[in-house]
């Protein structure tokens, strides 16, 4: 029998799936800021470049900056097929695939941003996992398992790390 300490006996004692369901809730709420930030942010680029319905492209862009990597590339190539398509110039003298390579590089610069800097950073800052282990395994986890594995990767790691971290408690 072990004995058992006066601060041990006085700390709470928190189980296992209550340490990962708090974790996995930590890192559903940071994505929720994520989603929120690239919508405004699209939506305000789109408003500006002049792309018809911005709001909900705005919208779908921040329901597919979930999945890292490649969700802002296919809202991105969505995106750039509305940008050209569209009759409405928002400045008269913009061709159509001016206004679609501005959409695309839009895209491009909005998704470098987002899943290399900005979620590794928030992710990393709320989960305690360095960033750049973050995008290392996401990276890692899309190339081996394609959009499951961008997509499960870092909740797949905090849930390793969340039992690791109990065990050697």
């Amino acid at each position: 029998m072990t004995k058992i300490t006066k601060k041990q006996a006085q700390k709470p004692q928190i189980h296992l799936p209550e340490k990962i369901i708090s974790v996995l809730t930590s890192y559903i709420k940071t994505q929720m800021i994520l989603m929120l930030a690239v919508t405004i942010v699209s939506w305000m680029a789109l408003t500006v470049i002049g792309v018809q319905f911005p709001l909900l492209l705005a919208v779908m862009t921040g329901s597919l900056s979930v999945i890292p990597i490649l969700g802002m590339t296919v809202a991105g190539i969505i995106v750039s097929a509305i940008a050209v398509f569209d009759s409405i110039r928002f400045l008269p003298g913009m061709s159509v695939l001016f206004e679609g390579v501005v959409v695309i590089a839009m895209y491009g610069i909005l998704n470098f941003i987002i899943d290399y800097f900005l979620s590794p950073y928030l992710i990393g800052k709320s989960s305690g996992v360095h960033p750049v282990v973050l995008l290392v395994f996401v990276v890692m986890g899309t190339f081996l398992f394609g959009m499951w594995g961008a997509f499960l990767t870092v909740p797949v790691i905090l849930t390793i790390k969340t039992i690791s971290r109990h065990y050697t408690e």
